[in-house]
């Protein structure tokens, strides 16, 4: 078995060369008006990553107010492959850079064992597609991501499941934090969209669902009386802002006014590691 940074490096390269040689895909056009550049690493962790995309014309100037798409996709050692999360790119500023933001499910590699090799594509029309391979490794600080479900809501014959991925900023001396979620949903394995009020998962399937509402509670407390109400950006993040944080934190979801779970439990727990739970104390 290929250790992963040889694994992942031999890829790379092929990949690389496929571009160079256009293979399996269109030729290359000499009329694109467009250059598209990463202006970030070329690393992710599992949950948010995001990268910036840098938009200019012929003549090397920033172009303003074009929105580039972005594909992420894993190709699984298996042999089979996945997309992931996102909330796509904003539209570029006066500067020509957007920022695109992925949900990765999983490491490219997990200690000695390869996974999978990520590779994230940006499109924009009138531009040569850029694409680029990052290694996306686990962070170890907290909990990033749980998965919940509920028996009577299926998709494709089994429960579907709802994605809550962790990216809060730490919290103060005084235990005060500023809690940030995205959740989505899988459809299927190309399909993660975002949830959100008022929208349609599965549409024109047997599967479909009609989400009239969604809603978000936190707590520092998983047997609290009262949690706090997350807010939503509308485009599937959360946000709210809590009180006496040590080291776990409490999601609940509703969808339809009918609760997901976390195996028995009607919550999911996001906590800190071992590690850094030792790493606080020695700190102290």
């Amino acid at each position: 078995m290929l250790k992963p940074n040889t694994f992942i490096k031999a890829t790379a390269t092929t990949l690389a060369a496929c571009m160079l040689m256009a293979c399996g895909g269109e030729s290359s056009n000499n009329d694109t008006q467009y250059t598209l550049s990463l202006e970030s690493e070329k690393t992710g962790v599992v949950g948010k990553s995001t990268y910036t995309i840098n938009v200019t014309d012929k003549d090397g100037l920033a172009v303003y107010g074009e929105t580039p798409i972005m594909k992420p996709m894993m190709a699984m050692t298996a042999g089979h492959q996945h997309s992931s999360p996102h909330t796509g790119c904003t539209e570029t500023d006066d500067q020509g850079n957007s920022d695109c933001t992925v949900y990765f499910l999983m490491a490219s590699a997990m200690g000695d064992e390869v996974m999978g090799i990520w590779s994230i594509d940006i499109e924009l029309e009138n531009a040569e597609p850029l694409s680029f391979v990052p290694a996306v490794t686990m962070p170890m600080a907290e909990t990033v991501k749980v998965d919940l479900k509920e028996n009577d809501d299926t998709v494709g014959g089994t429960a579907r499941r709802y994605t809550i991925f962790n990216s809060s900023a730490a919290s103060n001396a005084e235990g005060e934090r500023s809690i940030e979620l995205f959740i989505s949903s899988k459809e299927s394995m190309m399909s993660f969209p975002a949830l959100q009020t008022n929208s349609t998962l599965s549409a024109g399937t047997e599967d479909e669902l009609n989400v009239d509402s969604v809603d978000v509670l936190v707590s520092t407390d998983n047997d609290a009386e009262i949690w706090t109400t997350a807010t939503t950006n509308g485009a599937g993040v959360w946000t709210a802002d809590i009180e006496n944080y040590s080291n776990a934190f409490y999601v609940k979801l509703s969808v339809n006014g009918t609760a997901k779970k976390s195996g028995e439990f009607d919550y999911a727990t996001f906590k800190k590691t071992e590690n850094m739970m030792m790493k606080d104390m020695a700190d102290k």
